[in-house]
């Protein structure tokens, strides 16, 4: 999540990464993926738009989604609710094969609460506690023993998933399927991430990928849900959307900065994403010493 207040443990520090959201607000995340097993908790205030492999969750306290690695996802907050309280734990893939070496074969699902056997929904309510656990650790930083705790409260959720809501994977399924697809995703996302402050084309794209531009278009939108042109914007978008809620740099640099012609091009595409122009964004957060 973007520009929210929140405790982060670094990834050096713990084996698993640990972030905690507090009044999230408005945010975008694009649609991505992850090596990773992403858990996502929400203890107070809700997500509008949690879209998993193109389904649309609206989370409420207590919700626990899980993200299987690969696995296609983005985040879309409208409210500006200040008591948002929310948790993400990243399980890094090496470590849970390490842990469970026959993980390709399996998937995590949680399920809707009325669809669970009687000992999940034990186990749910048991993940529920430890998960607020971790956030109340994570945000007390006189805790002497933090990383210790979250370290192993961290374990024990893992231990729970694995033991009880791991489900055979269907061999069909488009992971199991489309990797060499799958590959080419990565490398043009990879791409984006990278030269996104560069005047890149999508022609350019398709080129370091070594695919035909029609053929690359046609599976990143059939897979990611979105256009290729599109999501190269809507990146741009958040990126810049971040260095003005977070810089004093002035909006001709933010544009140069983030890929855009200029303040015009960016502005369409942040109004396009976040319903605003640079100039009344950067005077909402009221960044110190900015210049107009």
């Amino acid at each position: 999540m973007n520009s929210n207040i929140h405790e982060l443990v670094q990834l050096d520090k713990l084996p698993i990464y640990v972030k905690v959201h507090q009044k999230v607000g408005k945010t975008e995340v694009a649609p991505h993926w992850h090596q990773s097993i992403e858990l996502s908790f929400t203890l107070q205030g809700k997500i509008d738009h949690f879209v998993i492999e193109g389904i649309d969750h609206q989370t409420q306290p207590g919700e626990i989604l899980i993200i299987n690695t690969q696995i296609v996802h983005s985040i879309q907050n409208t409210n500006n609710n200040q008591k948002d309280l929310m948790l993400t734990l990243l399980f890094p893939y090496s470590l849970v094969r390490r842990m469970f070496p026959a993980m390709d074969q399996y998937l995590i699902c949680i399920k809707n609460l009325t669809e669970l056997s009687v000992n999940q929904v034990t186990k749910y309510h048991q993940l529920q506690t430890m998960l607020s656990q971790i956030i109340a650790i994570s945000l007390n930083n006189n805790e002497t023993l933090k990383d210790l705790e979250l370290t192993i409260l961290s374990y024990q959720v893992l231990e729970i998933l694995l033991k009880h809501f791991l489900y055979p994977r269907n061999h069909n399924s488009q992971l199991s399927d489309n990797l060499i697809i799958t590959g080419h995703l990565r490398h043009a996302l990879s791409f984006i991430h990278t030269h996104y402050q560069n005047q890149i084309s999508l022609q350019d794209i398709a080129n370091n990928c070594h695919l035909a531009r029609q053929y690359l278009q046609r599976i990143f939108h059939k897979n990611m849900g979105i256009t290729l042109g599109k999501y190269l914007k809507k990146y741009r978008a958040q990126m810049a959307y971040q260095e003005l809620c977070n810089t004093s740099n002035t909006l001709t640099t933010v544009a140069m900065n983030n890929g855009f012609s200029g303040i015009r091009s960016m502005n369409r595409a942040l109004v396009a994403n976040y319903g605003q122009p640079s100039k009344q964004i950067r005077k909402s957060f009221s960044a110190p010493h900015a210049s107009y």
